[in-house]
């Protein structure tokens, strides 16, 4: 059968068409449409006009509410200048508990001017507004140093009125966070807790440098206006430590975390510190155990904040021994150790030693008056040489005496020899009504025994 082959071409035809639309009708559906976009334009324009006309006008009132509430603070401050009664408690909110509250502020300021210790300057250090509540930090001047005072405010029609502290307006909660310290506050106390934090970590720092602190946890404050003690450990084992923000009450304005609140967080924390470096059960508060304990924390807090706060001692072997020193005899201590520890801590006899025994005499004297007026006369007595005739009859003279009315402050110390060898520390005694007393003491077995 043969092959029958079909080739086909196709051949492409073109065909033109023309549009017979009505050019004026066209010209006329797309004018429609631009007018249709136009007035949308115009129409989101106008709405972003009304929303910025609003918001404009919302910052005119805030702005407006703000200059009144500095005005009326103003107005207070001076007020309290001029002692003009009538119109500072035209400030204040109707309650009366509280305007009863503000008369006595009011007779304490006018103390305060007639004493001449008082500047009332006005300057507003930082306002806040949260819609009718407002809070300002105003600056005083006592004894020429700059402190504030956090004031709460109540709109009231368009004015403002001094009220009653409103803790549930203290701010944004916030926190500063390091490696060594969490410190949780708000926004009220924002200076105070970033003056708190740093101290803390460089504390910290500074105190694992001298002691061991591996089982320390990261230390953990909370900053709260409401706290009943300045200062508490709410978990000591865990380091949780609460504050009482200092806004409560008057405050230093540059440095809320001030002297008085330091010595007490760092000797907290000093404690804190000694206690991870080494297990120790607390000796009786009249063995001489309990002082080295003491004096070690309070070395500490100096050492911290350098504030005196009259931890002569172990300030005298830290800076003659090295703090390693301080270290050793604290790894070294017991309920029943006696001073010889000291001894064992520099590997020098008492007697060369170039120690200040000031404050550890002033607790020893302190100590014998609680235990005369105690009546734990075994105990008085043990503080006696009983080996030297003249410190039982100085002990006999002091059963007819009593205890010491006066508060006794050591001013010079000596350390000699007796002459059978044994050191004898002399120190020089003023009580607070003048006068001074020779006090003698003479190193029995490692402890410093009355011989006068």
């Amino acid at each position: 059968m043969s092959r029958i082959r079909f080739e086909w071409t196709v051949e492409s035809q073109q065909s033109e068409r023309y549009d017979s639309e009505d050019p004026l009708a066209k010209r006329g559906r797309r004018r429609n449409l631009l007018l249709l976009l136009a007035l949308v334009c115009a129409l989101l324009a106008a709405i972003a006009l009304g929303l910025l006309l609003l918001r404009q006008r919302v910052h005119d009132i805030e702005r407006r509410y703000a200059q009144l509430l500095q005005d009326t603070v103003k107005a207070e401050v001076a007020a309290l200048r001029i002692g003009d009664l009538n119109s500072f408690l035209k400030i204040q909110a109707a309650d009366e508990a509280w305007r009863a509250r503000q008369r006595m502020m009011f007779q304490a300021y006018s103390s305060l001017k007639a004493e001449g210790v008082i500047e009332l300057r006005g300057d507003i250090l930082a306002v806040a507004i949260d819609g009718e509540r407002a809070r300002a930090l105003v600056q005083e001047d006592l004894d020429e140093l700059p402190y504030a005072r956090l004031w709460f405010y109540r709109r009231d029609g368009d004015g403002w009125r001094h009220s009653a502290p409103d803790f549930s307006f203290w701010g944004e909660e916030g926190a500063i966070e390091s490696a060594s310290v969490l410190v949780s506050y708000r926004a009220a106390d924002q200076a105070f807790a970033r003056q708190l934090s740093g101290a803390l970590e460089g504390w910290i720092a500074q105190g694992c440098e001298i002691l061991d602190c591996a089982r320390l946890p990261r230390l953990t404050v909370e900053i709260d206006p409401l706290a009943a003690d300045e200062a508490v450990w709410m978990n000591e084992a865990e380091t949780r430590l609460k504050v009482r923000s200092p806004y409560v009450d008057i405050v230093r304005a540059d440095t809320p975390f001030d002297g008085r609140l330091q010595v007490l967080v760092s000797t907290m924390l000093a404690e804190r510190l000694v206690d991870a470096h080494k297990d120790y059960m607390t000796a009786p508060a009249s063995q001489d155990a309990y002082f080295l304990r003491r004096a070690v924390i309070a070395w500490l807090s100096e050492t911290f904040t350098r504030l005196d706060i009259g931890a002569r001692l172990m300030r005298s072997l830290a800076d003659n021994y090295g703090a390693g020193a301080v270290a050793d005899l604290l790894s070294k201590l017991k309920p029943a150790s006696d001073l010889s520890v000291i001894e064992a801590a520099i590997s020098q006899p008492i007697a060369s030693a170039k120690l200040d025994w000031s404050d550890f005499i002033e607790w020893r004297l302190r100590l014998e008056d609680e235990l005369i007026r105690a009546g734990r006369q075994s105990e008085w007595l043990g503080l006696y040489d009983a080996s030297d005739e003249s410190a039982r009859l100085a002990a006999e003279e002091r059963t007819l005496q009593g205890a010491s009315s006066s508060e006794q402050r050591v001013v010079d110390q000596l350390i000699w020899s007796l002459p059978d060898g044994r050191p004898q520390l002399r120190a020089t005694v003023r009580g607070s009504g003048g006068g001074d007393e020779i006090v003698l003491f003479n190193w029995v077995a490692g402890v410093w025994k009355r011989a006068s």
